[in-house]
């Protein structure tokens, strides 16, 4: 396991000094897909010296399909000897389950939680843990959304990001080498931290990136990799992409529209609420359907549902002179943008500099980032053109015919 000390003494501390009056205490464990919060799970859950805290360990997955009665059999598997399969009423197995965990101080992993609607059904689910006899219970939950780390969790939710730099490219090492002490050549490595920069510190990213590397440790194929950044591929069969893209195809298609539309924009742009929402509106993505609500609280609404996906993420609150308020601000960032880019890539493209993107007949949106082109010259004070660049803006403008907008030069 690679970083995550601080998290996991968090955890240890929890259990030497329990935070909840109700005998259990539920610990969320939230992040975006790829992040690592399984593996960190199964650091915390496999550790001897948290096991040996405890007199029972449970792990289930739960996964997006909520069935009360599978799990509670799961849940029997691993403190009964006995089989439960005939055991059909959802009652009967929670009476069992109390029996056998009574007084018994019991670690549960629920692993991949999706369901953030059944507060009642949940309740029934945990109540054998959250009985007048628990003992201190630790319940783990993992989950993308932060709606559910919100409704669930007893204490404040551990909140995965990317890697520090240290360990990530230990990390990138040990998958791309297989070992994080390789002695790689000089020309590998400085090629490999060039990947590892496009990673933006996320565990799987490194993993599936690392898995494509180590076919061929030579220069050609690890450049070839960094040129075509193949790792983010939606055709592999695992890897950070495809993970993403689960989650992304279980959104509303107006949620899809908005976060899409959004790729245009640079890495870690920072939208306030106010201005995103409006935004939103003008390209006429926020339907109202019958509601008495206004189009404003109904953007709100899906921006809230991004935020609770994970595919926004709140970086800070503005401070209006005007009206003396703030504003809350929010940015996709790391690799959810390059998957923003990748899943809207038939509507939305863009030029960034001499980067350019695929551009599509069917492209709506186009954004011409020119920072990184258009230099002025500290001496003379003035700035030289770009043929390079100005071609493939002309090549991009007679190949579009349904273009609905164009964004000219955000500053970073």
């Amino acid at each position: 396991m690679y970083g995550r000390a601080a998290e996991k003494k968090f955890i240890i501390n929890l259990i030497r000094e329990p935070k909840s009056a109700a005998g259990v205490t539920v610990v969320p464990i939230v992040g975006i897909g790829g992040v690592g919060k399984t593996t960190f799970a199964q650091f915390v859950y496999n550790d001897p010296a948290v096991k040996n805290q405890f007199d029972l360990t449970i792990w289930i997955w739960v996964s997006n399909i909520f069935d009360e009665v599978r799990l509670t059999r799961e849940m029997l598997d691993f403190v009964s000897q006995e089989t439960h399969q005939g055991l059909c009423s959802f009652a009967k197995l929670q009476e069992v389950l109390k029996t056998k965990i009574k007084s018994k101080k019991v670690l549960l992993v629920l692993d991949d939680v999706w369901d953030d609607r059944n507060d009642s059904r949940w309740d029934q689910l945990l109540a054998p843990f959250m009985s007048e006899n628990s003992n201190n219970n630790l319940i783990l939950m993992t989950t993308r959304k932060s709606s559910i780390a919100k409704s669930r969790g007893t204490v404040k939710p551990i909140r995965l990001g990317a890697l520090g730099k240290q360990d990530f490219w230990l990390l990138f090492k040990a998958c791309a080498f297989g070992d994080e002490n390789y002695k790689e050549e000089e020309s590998l490595s400085y090629i490999g931290q060039q990947i590892v920069q496009k990673l933006k510190g996320n565990p799987l990213a490194a993993q599936t990136a690392g898995t494509i590397l180590r076919d061929h440790l030579s220069i050609e194929h690890w450049t070839r990799n960094l040129r075509n950044e193949y790792w983010k591929s939606l055709q592999l069969t695992s890897g950070i992409m495809p993970g993403l893209k689960l989650c992304y195809d279980g959104m509303p298609f107006h949620l899809q529209q908005c976060f899409s539309y959004c790729s245009i924009f640079p890495y870690n742009y920072q939208f306030p609420a106010e201005e995103l929402i409006h935004m939103w509106i003008s390209q006429g993505f926020v339907k109202r359907d019958h509601s008495s609500e206004s189009l404003e609280d109904i953007g709100q609404s899906y921006l809230t549902g991004l935020v609770n996906l994970g595919f926004f993420e709140q970086v800070e609150e503005i401070e209006e002179v005007i009206s003396l308020g703030t504003q809350t601000s929010y940015a996709i960032s790391g690799l959810v943008h390059d998957f923003a880019r990748v899943v809207s890539r038939t509507e939305c493209a863009t030029i960034d500099g001499i980067y350019c993107n695929e551009i599509l007949p069917t492209l709506h949106h186009l954004s011409i980032l020119t920072d990184s082109v258009y230099l002025m010259d500290d001496q003379t004070n003035n700035i030289s053109r770009s043929e390079k660049f100005e071609e493939k803006i002309r090549i991009a403008f007679t190949s579009v015919k349904k273009l609905e907008g164009i964004g000219l030069n955000w500053a970073v």
